[in-house]
């Protein structure tokens, strides 16, 4: 027997998981070039550029593939994932445009806290007490940061909760598109669905944009590939219940981009949330059930 032959592969659920953490760090630095942006054009022009230049960009793959890089089955639930796209985007980009970045991350990660349920109702997955356990967790390292009774409990603060509820039916929607569609004509028609419905709204706040800003949005775009790809791959290979934990990871990544970018410097209460959440995301989980 070879050294490598004793070499056990990584399961697909880890491999899921690692898939979905770099989905989720590329998702971090999309909202973090989208904060950037914001400074300077409306939300509704960054996500136009975005999905736009994302769809240009992913073209030449499905010309390669021919006809199959085109073909989809269910064209409704790939409209509906579109439509619940654009709200999730204009919330997450308004809400990075009105408050400080870590804050809003921190809203934003409530997510977890619908995901869940609506896994359970939507794709009848389960929980056992340990992933519920992870869960908890994640929230109370989320509440520690977000510290309820200051300042970012006003209007911009409820429009970052309503992405956290919006982004947590889009991802269970990913999962259903995954599990349907194939990933490269998901993903182009995806993004000319939610540029085609951003262009009519976008023309109105167009004010032009320099080189420079051109480039982030080509960064962006990338990015934004990047992320859905490696989410799309993960909700193919795993449970949405157990990938949840993997989505706390962006929080500290956030965390770490508001101070290193935006010079958000973070309590000792942020780093205990951070622990948690950290905490939450490596937990150990039962064996994926299904109804």
């Amino acid at each position: 027997m070879s050294m490598f032959s004793a070499v056990r592969r990584p399961s697909p659920r880890v491999v899921a998981t690692l898939l979905m953490i770099c989905g989720v760090a590329s998702f971090t630095l999309v909202d973090t070039l989208s904060k950037t942006l914001t400074d300077r054009h409306a939300p509704v022009v960054v996500m136009f550029m975005q999905y736009g230049l994302a769809a240009l960009m992913m073209l030449p793959v499905a010309l390669g593939r021919g006809a199959a890089g085109f073909r989809i089955i269910g064209p409704r639930l790939l409209v509906l994932r579109a439509l619940i796209g654009v709200v999730v985007s204009f919330l997450i980009v308004t809400s990075l445009s009105l408050l400080p970045f870590t804050v809003a991350a921190t809203l934003l990660q409530l997510e977890t806290l619908f995901f869940i349920p609506l896994a359970i109702v939507l794709l009848k997955e389960r929980a056992d007490w340990r992933r519920w356990f992870a869960v908890g967790l994640g929230l109370a390292g989320a509440l520690l940061i977000l510290r309820p009774g200051t300042e970012t409990f006003q209007v911009a603060g409820l429009v970052a909760v309503a992405g956290a509820i919006a982004l947590a039916l889009k991802n269970v929607v990913l999962k259903q598109v995954a599990m349907s569609e194939a990933t490269v004509p998901a993903l182009f028609w995806m993004y000319v669905l939610m540029a085609g419905i951003a262009a009519i709204p976008a023309w109105f706040y167009w004010s032009g944009m320099s080189a420079a800003d051109f480039g982030l949005f080509v960064v962006s775009a990338a990015l934004v590939n990047a992320s859905n790809y490696c989410m799309l791959r993960a909700f193919s290979m795993a449970d949405a219940v157990q990938l949840t934990p993997a989505l706390h990871t962006a929080l500290p990544m956030a965390v770490l981009i508001g101070l290193v970018v935006f010079g958000e410097w973070p309590t000792p209460i942020v780093w205990a949330g951070i622990a948690l959440i950290f905490l939450a995301t490596f937990m150990p989980s039962g064996p994926a059930k299904t109804e």
